[in-house]
């Protein structure tokens, strides 16, 4: 569901909400996929103390003096967290440049994580931190899910997650593959994003998991800088 009782942000343990003493966020996969997010900007939409492009304008300017509208040129890192600047990204827990949007095809959940809240060791910016906790394979059960959508301006997405069980309980790989076009008001302006995941879970004993994983992104495309 939308509840989760967890979080490992902050002090890289697996610790409870309610002994932790910062203001923590996690939203869940079910939630992203009912409310159809797709990026951090979806996200910010929908949280406490956190602008996406969608309510916020990041613009600069140069040293020549000429604007800079971060928005349209790098809409990932377009955002506000505490009204101070944009969080920083990490991927379970280890620091990522932000480089590759945020997708829920191969994560399980985000934390939100405002203001500098690494109470032992880690990721600390005086915004925040945006946490996702990567998936892997399940060792338990098989599962296929298959996901189709439209938009306006002519974008859609199509995307296949597999799951299959090798040895019951021991070993499991996972596979997702997702192709999206996003549309513009002003054409021909358009982005095409292709994602490939592979996971492989080995869980030798009841206490111990191994896991790996590869992603492959490809974006192409032209962005509309006036939408």
């Amino acid at each position: 569901g939308y509840y989760a009782v967890n979080t490992t942000s902050s002090t890289r343990l697996n610790t409870s909400l309610d002994d932790l003493a910062s203001s923590t966020t996690i939203v869940t996969k079910e939630m992203m996929s009912d409310f159809a997010m797709l990026d951090i900007n979806d996200m910010f939409a929908y949280e406490a103390g956190t602008e996406g492009s969608g309510t916020f304008t990041d613009a600069a300017v140069d040293r020549n003096g000429s604007p800079i509208d971060t928005t349209s040129t790098n809409p990932n890192v377009a955002n506000r967290v505490r009204g101070i600047g944009n969080a920083n990204l990490a991927i379970g827990n280890f620091a990522s440049n932000g480089f590759v949007p945020v997708d829920p095809i191969n994560i399980d959940g985000v934390e939100i994580n405002r203001g500098p809240n690494s109470s032992i060791f880690g990721l600390g910016e005086v915004s925040g931190t945006v946490n996702l906790q990567p998936s892997t394979a399940n060792v338990l059960r098989n599962r296929t899910s298959i996901g189709v959508r439209a938009d306006s301006y002519g974008g859609h997405r199509e995307s296949l997650d597999l799951n299959r069980v090798l040895v019951p309980g021991k070993l499991a790989i996972r596979g997702s593959a997702v192709y999206q076009h996003e549309g513009f008001v002003r054409r021909p302006a358009g982005v095409d994003s292709v994602r490939l995941n592979a996971m492989v879970r080995i869980q030798p004993f009841k206490t111990t998991s191994l896991t790996a994983s590869y992603s492959k992104y490809r974006s192409y495309g032209t962005m509309d800088n006036k939408t």
